[in-house]
Formats: structure tokens, sequence, C-alpha cells
């Protein structure tokens, strides 16, 4: 067949699609040169409004970007898509620039000349399920008839208006009455955020808060509200109408930081926020929203959603919920977005077991092992139930995790099964085994061998090279199933892992955004902390921590982290580590292995004169200071032992005290601080 009949083919394909409001993808099997030659006519025969290339070639009429440039375009529209698979590919902005093509667009691949990888092997074979054009076909393919076409409808705003309208209710009805939106990719839920904030402020000058796990998670947010509102895109997230109002986007950690003063709070991607600090959000804003996305390369909300709503039906019962099912760019049904959540597993689905089955899990019956990915290529249903876990407990699970996980020999996926139900999945990655020529260059910052985040994170906080000459295992995720939690499932398969490998593994390790809850988890399975980074997450506020497992005895490397992870912290908790959430401090110190000398008898006395109004604040804090120290059982969750912490420990001001406890002033501050001296003294004997 002549180019221009591939040609042909191609636009009758599109014209189909655009009858259907539908998209449609497209594989053209062939030689490099015939594919470039049908691609140049194509431009040549039909006229595009923005057509982009993935790839590391060009053509005139396209915009030409890489994979991973590809995310740079999320809230745009285009009507063509050519994908070399062929170029380095990036599954997260594949699938982002996907959700950009508008119905009656086209998606043509130019699948991988030499697949080898078994990611490679994955896009192959979703391949092909998609329409093929072939350079050896003799014959037109076979065509649908416009008259089996379901034609798109025009009603593919009714879901957003009926958001817009919801979140016009949240500031003008009762309080404590959060609204919460769901939605897939597509769906128009940042659009409709935006525009409901338009038109509220076109109507009085009211103050509205946007926040989200980073500014780009709410740029389509703010196009629509200043397009709306007829203002130009201004910087630094600011928007302010001509009557006084104004909208400014805030990050969560400020949110709760300090005391924002606001009419509405609009929370984007809420699902990307831990879920302490959206039930803090609740708790001190009372016109509140939440979007986020179910499906998507950002990440999923779905293990979000069912903790969130769990919580919001106790605190706050009134709260209302909508879940926007109806696409803005094409057609419901539409096939491309099929074929992106199957091949991708966006739409893995947590199996679902019948009440009869979930019974108190008998650890005993419980068998682990590893996942077999040639397997997985011939049968992906075990690797797509895996996935699906890892997804719900874990919001930002992306396509480019699970390439990843396919193409990286490192890494490895471990499966529980009982009864031959997934019940949970720890991912891992080996670490570490570095050449002692690596590291001097390591210890000063000249190098950083791609992956082995713990040994070169430790050897470079502690200048020890044991810990990157070490072999490592670094858990990455762990996930049980959500109808199994609190059973134990977790601990187990960490205490299974360290029996698989305590022959060819000398240290299990793991890196995390510390929370109480996770920080006690990993602690009660055999962790200890070795190092506290110092910079707070933008989107959590959480601090990331690194904890260890030695599989053979203590190594002297992991007593000298710990010694020297207790003197920083006693010395940054006043300022660096300030916003350390005060009940963590106490187990963090007391998790190391630093051993502290009692109060005397003498100094004994001298705190406890104190407490009955002998001596003062400023001679005696030290002392005080050294009995939070003292290896004893403290509750750290409790209000007397956290106002010991900021006071002896973080060094807060009596004023700043004040502030965070409700005190009235230093006398009642003052007061309180010397009763919890007391019960301190009175748990120590």
């Amino acid at each position: 067949m002549s180019y221009i009949s591939h040609v042909q083919q191609l636009l009758a394909l599109q014209n189909q699609a655009v009858h259907s409001l539908h998209r449609c993808a497209v594989v053209l099997e062939g030689s490099r040169q015939w594919q470039w030659q049908v691609l140049q006519l194509l431009g040549q025969s039909h006229v595009y409004e923005r057509a982009i290339l993935l790839g590391e070639e060009s053509l005139d009429y396209c915009e030409s970007l890489s994979f991973k440039q590809a995310r740079q375009k999320i809230g745009q529209e285009s009507d063509l898509i050519i994908a070399d698979f062929n170029a380095t590919f990036d599954a997260n902005g594949f699938t982002a620039i996907a959700g950009t093509l508008k119905g009656g667009g086209l998606l043509v691949i130019l699948p991988k000349v030499s697949p080898c990888l078994a990611s490679d092997l994955w896009l192959e074979d979703a391949c092909q399920s998609l329409h093929f054009i072939k350079e050896t076909s003799t014959d037109s393919a076979e065509l649908d008839s416009h008259s089996d076409i379901q034609h798109g409808h025009v009603s593919r705003f009714t879901d957003q208006l009926q958001a817009i309208d919801a979140v016009q209710k949240v500031l003008s009805g009762h309080r404590k009455r959060p609204l919460v939106i769901t939605a897939d990719r597509g769906r128009g839920k940042s659009a409709a955020l935006g525009k409901a904030a338009a038109r509220i402020l076109l109507r009085s000058p009211k103050k509205i808060v946007v926040t989200a796990p980073s500014t780009q998670a709410v740029k389509t947010l703010f196009e629509h509200a200043s397009n709306d509102l007829g203002l130009q895109a201004q910087r630094n997230f600011l928007l302010e109408s001509d009557n006084g109002g104004s909208m400014r986007f805030v990050s969560p950690d400020e949110l709760l930081r300090e005391e924002i003063t606001c009419d509405l709070l609009l929370v984007d991607e809420a699902a990307a926020i831990p879920l302490p600090m959206l039930e803090a959000i609740v708790e001190h804003y009372h016109r509140v929203c939440f979007a986020t996305t179910v499906h998507g390369y950002e990440g999923c909300g779905r293990g979000f959603s069912i903790k969130f709503e769990a919580w919001l039906n106790i605190h706050r019962p009134g709260w209302s919920g909508i879940k926007l099912t109806e696409p803005i760019r094409w057609s419901s049904g539409d096939p491309v977005e099929a074929w992106l959540f199957d091949t991708f597993l966006l739409d893995a689905e947590v199996e679902s077991f019948s009440s009869s089955s979930v019974t108190a899990t008998d650890l005993l019956k419980l068998d682990m092992s590893k996942l077999d990915f040639s397997k997985g290529l011939k049968d992906s249903t075990q690797l797509r139930k895996a996935f699906a876990l890892l997804i719900n407990a874990h919001y930002q699970t992306s396509p480019n995790d699970l390439f990843q996980l396919l193409d990286d020999p490192n890494i490895s996926l471990y499966q529980v099964i009982e009864q031959s139900h997934l019940v949970g999945v720890v991912l891992c990655v080996a670490e570490g085994a570095l050449n002692i020529d690596q590291m001097e260059e390591i210890k000063l910052g000249r190098r950083r061998p791609a992956g082995h985040l713990v040994p070169i994170s430790v050897t470079s906080y502690t200048g020890d090279n044991e810990p990157s000459l070490l072999r490592s295992l670094r858990v990455m995720r762990i996930a049980v199933h959500p109808q199994l939690q609190g059973q134990g499932i977790g601990s187990w398969m960490l205490s299974q892992l360290s029996l698989l490998h305590k022959n060819d593994t000398d240290y299990l390790s793991t890196s995390f955004g510390i929370t109480d809850e996770l920080f006690h988890f990993w602690q009660q399975n055999a962790f200890d902390a070795v190092r506290l980074g110092s910079k707070q997450d933008k989107a959590s506020g959480c601090f990331s921590a690194v904890m260890v497992k030695c599989l053979a005895n203590d190594m002297q490397w992991k007593g000298n982290a710990q010694a020297l992870l207790y003197s920083n912290l006693l010395d940054t908790i006043t300022d660096v580590h300030q916003n350390l959430p005060t009940e963590l401090v106490l187990p963090i110190l007391n998790n190391c292995t630093q051993v502290n000398e009692s109060l005397n008898d003498g100094l004994y006395s001298l705190v406890s004169n104190y407490t009955f109004g002998g001596s003062n604040f400023e001679s005696t804090r030290v002392l005080v200071k050294q009995l939070l120290l003292e290896k004893q059982p403290l509750n750290s969750h409790s209000n007397q032992v956290r106002l010991l912490t900021d006071l002896c420990l973080k060094k807060l001001t009596w004023a700043q005290t004040c502030k965070q406890y409700g005190f009235s002033g230093r006398k009642q501050a003052e007061a309180e601080y010397r009763l919890a001296i007391q019960q301190c003294l009175l748990t120590r004997n």
C-alpha cells in the first residue's frame, strides 16, 4: 500500500473518534522510515490545533517533548499525540499528557524496535488491544461505520456545575460541614474549585485560601479562577479581586503552624496529605472543601477516601460528598482511558473479601513468597492484585513505580497469601555493598551512586564507611489488606523478611516521613532510629527518618549513629527540629543507645523544692531536662510530659507555651509546669 492509503486509515480512525467524542489510539508497525513518512504526510493532510511529539525526533507541525517533560502540559489540551516508545520512557509523563488529549483526538504509538526490558514487553503486550496500521498490510483496515458509533453528548458539565454549587454552599451553609469531592483525572475537579472560587469573589470580598501538596497541583485551579475573574495570572499564586476579595496558596504545614484567617479553605489533591494533618485542618477550619483524584498518574485516593470518610462520619457527621464521573474532554466509555487504566494499573482494585471469609487471621497459616515477574508478564493477575494493595496504602504509588518494579533487578516484591487471598505485600530494594574506593568521594559529597538511599545517607551523616560497605535491604513500601489491618500481619511480614535474608543481608532499613504511629510501628519491629532529616516535607510537614535493624549482632556503626543522633537532636530540638511533634521527642531520644545518669539526692531535692515554690525555673530547667532523659516509662502523649518537653528540651518561650496550651499567662503556665514535674517525680519513684 502507498503511504497515502496508510494516512487515510489514520484519518478514517480519527473521523470516527470525532463523531463519538472518544479518543483513538493506533500503533504504526513498520520500518522507521515508513513511520516518519506516514507522520509527515499526516501533518500535510490534516491541520492539528495542538500536536505533540514525545521522543527524541521532530516533526514540523508538532511540539517536541521528552516523556518526562510531558508532565508540564497538565491542564492543557491537544488533538494529536505521537509517542515514540524507542525514546527514554517515563510512565508518569505519558499517562499525564494522555489526559490532555481531547475527544476526537488521535494517539499514535511507535512501538519499540527491539523490546528487551520487562517493561518493554509489558507495553508491547498492552498495545495488542489497540488499532494497528502495518507497513506490510495490503488491505484497508476494517473501520466501524458511523451508524454504529455512539455519539458523544453535550451535557458534559452537569457534574462540574453541581460541584461548583456545592462548594458555594459550604460558604453559605452551616459551619463544620465539610465537602469531599472525588474524581478520576479529566473530570474537571480542579476547574470546579477554581470556578466556584471565582463566583464567590465576584459576589463578595471573601478571603479564600487554597492548599495542596505543591503549587503545581493547584495551577489549573488558579488558571480557571483568574480566567473567570478576568484577571491575568499573578505570581506567587495570589489573586485579588476588584472588590477586595482574595485567593492565595498556603502550604499545609503553614496552615497548621500559623493562624490563617479565611472565609473558605479549598484543599486540592487531599489524599497526598497525611490523614492526621487533614483531621487537624478540619478541627481548625470550619468551612473547608477537600478534593482528590481517585485514579491518576499522581497517585490514588481510594485508601484515603475510606479512612478519611470514616473519620468524618464520627467527627463531622454533617459532611457531604460528590463524585465527578462525567469526563470533560471526552465522552464516557472512552477506549483510550480504559486502555491507560488497564496498562498502567491506574484502576487496580483491592480484592474485596466477603464478610464470612474475613476472620482473625492465623499468622501460622500465612505464606510469604517473592513474586516472579517472568510469570507476572504472562499472567498479570497477581501483579495487579499486589499493585492494588500498594496503591491503596500509599497515595504516591504511580505508573513509574510499576515500571521500576518490572525493570530494576535490585527491587523485589513479596506477597503474603492466606487461603488463596492476597493479604499483604512488601516492596524492597537491595542497597549497599559499595566499593571502598567510592567512600571518600561519597563522604565529601562529590559522588552519589544511583540508588543506595540509606547507606549513602548514613555514611554521609556519620562519616562511617560500614553502612555503605555492608549489604542492606530497604523496605520501600509495606501494605496490608484494609479489611485485615491491626492483626499483626505487617509485623509478621517484617519478621519473615528478616528470616529470609539473614544469610545474604547485613541489615534491613527504611526511610519515611516520621509520625508517631509509624515510628512506634517500626520500633516495635526492632528497628532503631539512626538519622533524622533536617528539613520538613512541604506537603506533610514531616521530617524524614532512617531506621535500621541489624540481622546479625548489633554493629558498632549503628551504635555510633544512634549516639550521634542523640547528641544532635538535643542540640537541634531548639531550632532545626523545634517543629518535630512533641510526643516524638522523648521516644526518639530513648530509642538511642545513650545512657543518662540519674539525679542524685541533692539535685532531686532541689527539683522537688521548686515544685513547692522554692528555687526558680532558670536554675532547675537543666535538672528537669535530665529527669526527662532518664530511662523511665513516661507517657510522651500526656499533656504534662509534652509541657515539660516543650519548655525544657525545645526551650519554647513562656509566650509560645501560653499560645500552644491556651494558658492565660506565665503564672498559670508555671503552675501547670510545677504540677507536671511533681507527676514526673511520682512516676520516677
